[in-house]
């Protein structure tokens, strides 16, 4: 018969088990976040990858051969700013379960949040710390 201790510690290593899985899970979609916009009038198709580069970049119609190039090239860049905040979305949303409750997933992935200001929420006695610790 197992101690009332060990039956902790075992409880402990399967909620660790549990919670690393889902970590592990929730990395792997995070990794495979994508965004893809279309430009309103259908010039440009952009898809790009959870940390925005492009990786697709296409013309549906015709309407692109009828643009000034500084125009078509205003309408690409937008296309892709619209991809990557997308992108930058759905990588929010499998993260924001992770975060302690007053944390913003959009706020972490815009570069937004005190880091050490989440690690003190998350992490006990790691309130005081510096980066020379």
């Amino acid at each position: 018969m197992a101690s009332p201790y060990e039956k902790m510690l075992e409880d402990a290593l399967g909620a660790y088990q549990r919670q690393r899985e889902n970590l592990t899970a929730a990395k792997e979609r995070i990794d495979e976040a994508t965004g893809t916009a279309t430009a309103a009038r259908r010039e440009v198709t952009a898809t790009v990858g959870r940390t925005g580069e492009v990786t697709e970049l296409t013309f549906p119609t015709s309407a692109y051969k009828r643009m000034a190039p500084v125009e078509l090239a205003g309408v690409i860049v937008r296309t892709i700013a619209q991809a990557r905040q997308q992108a930058i979305d759905a990588s929010a949303e499998q993260l924001a379960p992770m975060l302690p409750p007053g944390f913003s997933a959009q706020d972490l992935m815009a570069g937004k949040v005190d880091v050490q200001a989440l690690f003190a929420a998350r992490v006990p006695g790691f309130e005081g710390r510096t980066e020379d610790d």
